[in-house]
């Protein structure tokens, strides 16, 4: 399955770009992973497909615990989804129609983070998901 961790206004000399480079390359070990910074919103969203698998990041979402992350990117996986696009909002947060088409909205904190910290927890989480799928030691309870 690929996953494309999407976002908008993003510095590209941010710290955040540094560290979710470094998560992308931990989590391109176990799938298909990208990072995309996009300069206008309009356009982070104009190539999803009826059968991608949306995810935001929202404080309203559902606060999931690492190994129930895990267990929803695997039955994506096992249930043939071939792309997931997770949407990390910028200063505003995300636009009402993403958040109404969204299958996975993820709350990473009941605290309203800021972007670049959202984004890196965000790939943590993905990275921690794909270990605990297959059994890696890097998560432990």
């Amino acid at each position: 399955m690929e996953i494309q961790i999407r976002t908008t206004h993003l510095n590209r000399k941010s710290w955040a770009v540094e560290q979710a480079a470094k998560f992308e390359k931990k989590i391109s070990h176990f799938s298909k992973v990208s990072f995309k910074i996009y300069k206008d919103e309009s356009k982070w969203a104009l190539d999803i497909k009826p059968q991608d698998r949306i995810c935001i990041c929202d404080e309203r979402g559902q606060n999931y615990s690492s190994r129930e992350f895990a267990k929803q990117i695997e039955n994506m996986r096992v249930g043939g989804i071939q792309r997931m696009l997770v949407f990390v909002g910028g200063p505003f947060g995300l636009p009402e129609d993403l958040k109404q088409s969204a299958h996975l909205s993820v709350s990473l904190s009941s605290f309203v983070l800021n972007q670049e910290v959202a984004v890196v927890v965000m790939m943590e989480q993905l990275f921690r998901a794909f270990t605990i799928i297959n059994n890696h030691p890097y998560h432990n309870d």
